[in-house]
């Protein structure tokens, strides 16, 4: 498997967790509509679908991701979620918080019990001060984050959400390495 990075930054894969059509629908026309008011696309250049990561680990040899994460990630099983809140990520990332649960927190908990083995986790995805969260928008200036967050504040209400997959993913350029349904 060849992994495509970008100048300058490590080969990393992300564990991303994927919801039900209709609560993806809502979060890609949020993300769309802050791109459009905003002016700022990043969050959509990415190519990214509405996700939680639920782990970025750095590739530090030369480890098969899927090999060594393909098991655990069937092991796992679908929940339930609730994103309550908006929040930030200063300097410049809007992003809908959900409500951490005890099958959200074993879920990243068994992830990191088999990636900690063999791959470096990227510091801001460590168990333990891992913040769960959607971006829905990124490297805003200031005024442009103040700008999405009254826009998405207008009509914001809990969402809920049901988890439907989990994916291994690479971000530069934004792959599927390996999609599993959650069931």
């Amino acid at each position: 498997m060849k992994h495509i990075q970008t100048e300058g930054q490590e080969p990393q894969f992300d564990v991303i967790l994927r919801f039900d059509q209709q609560t993806e629908a809502y979060f890609d026309m949020l993300i769309k509509k802050l791109a459009q008011v905003t002016g700022n696309t990043t969050r959509l250049d990415s190519g990214q679908p509405p996700h939680v990561s639920m782990g970025i680990f750095d590739i530090a040899d030369c480890s098969d991701p899927v090999r060594v994460m393909e098991g655990v990630l069937r092991s796992l099983r679908p929940f339930s979620m609730t994103f309550d809140v908006l929040g930030a990520f200063l300097p410049g990332t809007l992003i809908a918080v959900p409500i951490v649960t005890d099958e959200m927190i074993a879920m990243n908990k068994a992830i990191h019990a088999v990636g900690d083995r063999v791959f470096l986790p990227s510091k801001q995805y460590v168990f333990g001060t891992w913040v769960p969260h959607l971006t829905l928008a990124a490297e805003l200036t200031h005024a442009e984050l103040a700008q999405a967050f009254d826009i998405a504040g207008m009509d914001w209400g809990p969402v809920s959400a049901r988890t439907v997959s989990i994916s291994l993913v690479h971000h530069f350029p934004y792959t599927e390495e390996l999609v599993v349904p959650l069931a």
